[in-house]
């Protein structure tokens, strides 16, 4: 059995969850103007764990998102999966957060052969980190920040675009929008595949990603 602990603190949302083999038992989360996940984090987990009706010690793993997205709201995060990691001598997982934010619309395509994902989260000054994915998860690009969204050029391929920030783009068949926000919910499945593969992380070493 893995019960893993979820972490996510890349934007204004703070996202917790619990998934036992990859579902999720509890989420825990709030979207906020401000800022506030040094605030509330640990009370988000705290309430996770009793919704699960679980024991802290009970936890396999942490799994945390380790960006691109607000610098400081990423440092909380991570600090509290290592700092749990160290306590409960569990190993540490990650991902970043436009596979996570990709994860929403993988199951709503029918015709993967033609068809591509653009994740998009605001940065600063109409700034976003974004890439591109095919329909079977596949990042076709690394990661960077844009204020153009280029790929929009590509034909011949119907196109989602997935951002937790609404922008203006003219009506067609070819590009389907999708606002939402990053959460842990998403990250249950992909944690859990992490760590059937062990891919864990040396705490020491482990960073964001900063952009």
């Amino acid at each position: 059995m893995s019960l893993i602990l979820n972490l996510d603190t890349s934007t204004n949302n703070c996202s917790v969850s619990i998934s036992k083999n990859g579902k999720i038992l509890s989420l825990v989360e709030e979207t906020s103007q401000r800022y506030l996940h040094s605030e509330k984090l640990h009370k988000f987990i705290e309430y996770a764990l009793k919704l699960s009706m679980v024991s802290l010690k009970d936890i396999k793993s942490i799994c945390v998102n380790r960006g691109p997205g607000s610098y400081s709201s990423l440092r909380v995060g991570i600090a509290a999966a290592k700092g749990f990691c160290i306590s409960l001598k569990i190993p540490l997982l990650s991902m970043d957060s436009l596979t996570i934010l990709t994860q929403k619309i993988l199951k709503k395509i029918k015709n993967k052969k033609n068809t591509l994902i653009i994740p998009m989260i605001y940065a600063k000054k109409n700034f976003f980190y974004t890439t591109l994915f095919d329909s079977y998860s596949n990042m076709l690009y690394p990661i960077s920040i844009r204020k153009k969204i280029n790929y929009l050029q590509i034909t011949n391929h119907k196109i989602y675009i997935i951002s937790n920030f609404n922008f203006y783009l003219k009506n067609s068949n070819k590009y389907i929008f999708i606002k939402d926000n990053i959460s842990s919910y998403d990250m249950s499945y992909l944690s859990y595949n992490k760590f059937c593969k062990n891919k864990f992380h040396n705490i020491n070493q482990f960073l964001p990603i900063y952009l």
